[in-house]
């Protein structure tokens, strides 16, 4: 059992409850080990079938868990591609409200992209296109300039109740390198640099797994999974 407490409590009183609670149970034998990584060995494309006038797309491909060295790039190559879909996706064109990339945090990882739009095709070879930008041209450092800006906004958002400080700081004992590393994620994030995006981009965002929920007749398999 992990117990993590986040709160202005006495040290003392919070052992002796946590003692009458749980020192009556029998002692486990459980030990841990690393999730082993998913496999992404090919792109695939699974369709449900519906009569919306909206296809609902998710892509997904690996990404390191929070205790991997590639981590903190991961986390900035897919901030980077979350608003370079958007602009491409939404701003310019106006083909979904909400495009959108992020990536997990748990053990075996994942991150996706993901897309609500009438022409499924045109919004998934754009979000298709800024990956493979991602991949091929340099990243600049006044491409990562606000990047740490936004995490900085965005991780103590994140931070604002107990439960959610808590829930960071058991993910890091369990699966980070231990509870302290969490102090540690902006200043790898401000770390980064645009060569290491470009690595982890080559490295994890390919044989994307797509889903699709909407009108099978109008998306192209070939786009989705390159066979």
């Amino acid at each position: 059992m992990l117990l993590v407490v986040v709160g202005d409590v006495d040290l003392a009183e919070m052992k002796k409850l946590v003692t009458a609670s749980f020192a009556d149970l029998p002692k486990g034998d459980y030990k841990s080990t690393p999730m082993p990584r998913l496999t992404f060995a090919k792109s695939t494309l699974d369709v449900t079938p519906r009569a919306l006038s909206t296809n609902y797309i998710k892509g997904v491909f690996e990404a390191p868990s929070v205790g991997d060295p590639d981590y903190y790039a991961m986390r900035v190559a897919v901030a980077l591609l979350q608003s370079r879909v958007y602009q491409e996706v939404r701003v310019k064109r106006n083909l979904s409200y909400a495009p959108n990339a992020e990536m997990g945090n748990l053990g075996a990882n994942t991150a996706e992209i993901y897309v609500t739009a009438v022409d499924a095709n045109q919004s998934v070879r754009l979000m298709l296109a800024e990956i493979e930008r991602l991949k091929t041209e340099k990243v600049t450092e006044e491409d990562v300039t606000g990047v740490p800006g936004y995490f900085l906004t965005t991780y103590y958002v994140d931070q604002e109740t107990n439960a959610s400080q808590a829930a960071e700081l058991a993910r890091y004992e369990l699966i980070g390198g231990g509870w302290r590393n969490a102090s540690k994620f902006l200043d790898g994030i401000r770390g980064v640099k645009g060569d290491q995006i470009k690595a982890v981009a080559n490295k994890y965002m390919r044989n994307l797994r797509f889903v699709v929920v909407g009108d099978q007749k109008a998306i192209d398999r070939q786009l989705f999974t390159g066979n």
